[in-house]
């Protein structure tokens, strides 16, 4: 029996922190003793290699893509790094290959291939849930409608939309619930990233209008305004935030969204 749940983080455009949340949300499930897999699945701008170079690439076999391509089962694209980081559950990811060769390739490929990975996704929920006991599974998207994104949303059952309150950000994630989540059904919430200065006077009251406001705008409730927070933009990308600032306001930030996104 499936127990565990397919959250894709998504966005409209770069630059929302797409993958820094995707990769800090994975590290708190795991720390919290859950069984995590991350999967990025954002062939043309490939970022979790860089945060999870694990010994240099020469000694990563197998990349997400090669699960899609038929060339090896996700159990070897897999890479286990419960141990390198002393969580409680599991922490395995699985990387998309940053070559420029590999993103080439992986933008030639046509519809008929995009139906075919869209079938090895559906069928993945299961092998990872149950046979590797997975409890929830990430997956870092491309941003923008892309077949690869639209694939990862179709294959979930939650959606978290990432945006910041700049208009064109807001324009595009309406646009794209329009007409991609609301065709599928997908169940979907709103994270709002980089919201505001960490020190601006934002009362409790102004918060709860600014949901309220997006709501009505989106169509989709907003499940937590996170501060722009100056620190956290310019910290190296080659290491997990929430593990080495536990304490920081934007780590506290994405436990509650976790505990969130546990109860959907």
């Amino acid at each position: 029996m499936e127990m565990g749940k397919v959250i894709s983080i998504h966005s409209s455009r770069g630059g929302t922190g797409k993958s820094l949340i995707a990769v800090n949300l994975a590290a708190i499930y795991a720390s919290k003793g859950k069984n995590i897999s991350l999967l990025d699945l954002d062939f043309r701008a490939p970022s979790l290699s860089t945060v999870f170079n694990v010994g240099g690439h020469k000694f990563i076999e197998y990349w997400t893509n090669d699960f899609l391509n038929d060339r090896c089962p996700i159990e070897e694209a897999l890479i286990d790094l419960t141990e390198k980081y002393g969580t409680k559950g599991k922490f395995m990811v699985g990387l998309a290959n940053p070559s420029l060769k590999a993103i080439r390739e992986m933008m030639t490929k046509d519809r008929a291939w995009e139906m075919k990975a869209l079938k090895k996704l559906l069928a993945l929920k299961p092998t990872l849930l149950n046979n590797i006991k997975i409890d929830y599974v990430i997956y870092d998207t491309s941003p923008g409608i892309q077949y690869s994104s639209i694939n990862a949303v179709v294959s979930s059952d939650l959606s978290v939309v990432i945006s910041t309150l700049d208009f064109l950000d807001v324009e595009g994630v309406r646009y794209m619930l329009s007409e991609l989540y609301n065709a599928f059904e997908k169940r979907t919430v709103v994270l709002i990233n980089k919201a505001f200065p960490e020190h601006f006077p934002w009362s409790k009251e102004k918060q709860k209008e600014l949901l309220h406001q997006l709501k009505e705008n989106l169509g989709h409730p907003t499940i937590g305004v996170i501060p722009c927070y100056c620190d956290v933009l310019q910290y190296t990308r080659a290491s997990i935030f929430a593990f080495e600032n536990p304490r920081h306001p934007f780590t506290q930030a994405l436990y509650e969204i976790a505990d969130k996104l546990e109860s959907l």
